[in-house]
């Protein structure tokens, strides 16, 4: 790493006018001096989470299988964030903390994030926690942010990258909102580790891996206080629904738009008069320019809320008021509704689709 610095600095000494090694050095050490504040700061938030599985093998005997991934505490009370993956359909889960194992009670899964809340029954007497920001915004490309995680049968360990990307889809594959991408490979065990920004704030969760291009994606804070909030006070987590579907067209004039093709009879739409034809211009806090944004806006929108919606009609401007409902289980599918992340066998050689974190 020393000889790469050495060489780094010699490529920066020929392209600039003047000597950049103090300045190199400075920059350099106060990055390491921050990656380690941060590391001491939120370090014993954070611990290996087990689950164990019961399976059958091919002749049909019983077989116990037993999944890791990294997890982290949300709240005073102990309640914990993970990936779906490593406890869902297990008998039992419970967590490492400092060589100490406590039990934990899983409180509700969400596969389409990978997302998981879980309750320590009892707690370590010396633990800290993360605060999702529900107004945090996404961080920008270029951004160096620290991954916290358990990788293997380690301890909980910093590790530096930076932020490459910020997408909805994947080689065809849909997120059920934004997801951050990051620079680095997800090993064994660092799904569900939490991302921090060099301000120290809490970014998201590690819950998906794309290792055709060495990359993670992170669910950011405000998507993981969504998620967590419906599965602690519901079980489980609630699609906002209002009953339309979304066409794109463009023309030369008014460039792309996102318009409504379809008006489900008697659903929140249809109740406020919405039509075929209406442009979306926004829908809450999200400008509509991509069918992205309109899966966005309903990833947010929560059962009971009433949402403004910009629309345009007839060339004139119009605002309507929405009360979302939840989405009916017999509603066919429509862009509107969150699309899983493929849940795919972290073992496989399957390519060019995003996996779950590996646990």
């Amino acid at each position: 790493m020393i000889r790469g610095l050495v060489r780094l600095s010699s490529v920066l000494f020929l392209l600039a006018p003047y000597p950049l090694f103090p300045q190199g050095d400075a920059e350099f050490g106060a990055i390491q001096r921050r990656i380690t504040e941060i590391f001491a700061d939120n370090s014993k938030g954070v611990f290996r989470v087990l689950a164990a599985h019961r399976t059958y093998d091919e002749k049909g005997d019983l077989q116990n299988a037993l999944k890791s991934g990294t997890g982290c505490f949300i709240s005073r009370e102990g309640h914990i964030l993970a990936n779906a993956s490593v406890v869902m359909n297990s008998n039992r889960s419970w967590i490492d903390y400092r060589g100490v194992n406590y039990a934990a009670e899983l409180v509700g899964v969400e596969p389409s994030t990978n997302l998981a809340l879980l309750k320590a029954s009892t707690l370590p007497g010396d633990f800290s926690f993360f605060i999702p920001e529900a107004n945090h915004q996404l961080p920008q490309i270029g951004s160096l942010v620290v991954v916290i995680s358990c990788p293997l049968n380690f301890d909980p360990s910093p590790s530096l990258t930076m932020v490459a990307g910020k997408e909805t889809s994947f080689a065809q594959r849909e997120f059920a909102t934004t997801y951050i991408r990051i620079n680095k490979p997800v090993n064994l065990g660092e799904g569900g580790a939490p991302v921090i920004d060099l301000n120290g704030r809490f970014l998201g969760i590690l819950v998906a891996s794309a290792p055709d291009v060495g990359s993670g994606y992170v669910l950011p804070a405000r998507a993981a206080l969504r998620v967590r909030d419906d599965l602690l006070f519901a079980g489980k987590f609630i699609k906002g629904w209002i009953g339309i579907e979304i066409g794109v067209r463009s023309t030369i004039q008014e460039g792309r738009q996102i318009y409504l093709t379809e008006i489900v009879p008697n659903s929140p739409a249809h109740i406020v008069d919405m039509r075929t034809g209406d442009v979306l211009v926004r829908m809450g806090d999200f400008p509509i320019h991509s069918i992205s944004d309109v899966r966005n806006a309903m990833f947010f929108a929560r059962a009971g809320q009433f949402l403004d919606i910009q629309i345009f009609r007839n060339g004139v401007l119009q605002d309507v008021t929405v009360k979302v409902t939840e989405r009916p289980e017999e509603a066919p599918p429509t862009l509107e509704a969150q699309t899983p992340v493929d849940q795919v066998d972290p073992d496989s050689q399957e390519t060019s689709a995003p996996k779950e974190a590996p646990s």
